[in-house]
């Protein structure tokens, strides 16, 4: 009885000490259609995931990436909901938390893509 409670206990400890990372990004798909969307990351995961979508939200493309490498390049692969994919070449400032990208869809469409956190409020 007493090692189910501990093991409750212990997921409740850790579940509580989460952290979530949401990273707003932009871009653009092709010469002229702006994106925008989200990169996500947890305390919790090596895995981030990352959402963007067109201003009349007729295209959404997303992925994964690892959010545990502290490496400052990284190509992610990108899958939209009309089935093109592709590959973003990610070039990540020092702290990691901004950075830009380009890469291209199989339909050779070019993808640009910038991210950094939001200024902080000011006191």
């Amino acid at each position: 009885m007493l090692r189910p409670l501990c093991a409750l206990a212990l997921l409740a400890m850790t579940s509580a000490c989460t952290t979530v990372f949401q990273i707003p990004v932009t871009g653009a798909l092709g010469d002229k259609t702006p994106l925008s969307g989200i990169a996500l990351a947890r305390s919790d995961s090596a895995l981030g995931r990352y959402a963007v979508q067109t201003a009349d939200k007729s295209l959404s493309c997303n992925g994964v990436y690892d959010a545990s490498s502290v490496e400052p390049r990284m190509i992610v692969a990108v899958s939209c909901d009309d089935g093109r994919y592709g590959a973003v070449d990610i070039r990540r400032s020092p702290d990691l938390m901004s950075g830009s990208g380009t890469g291209r869809l199989n339909d050779n469409t070019p993808v640009r893509v910038e991210f950094s956190p939001p200024p902080k409020a000011k006191e």
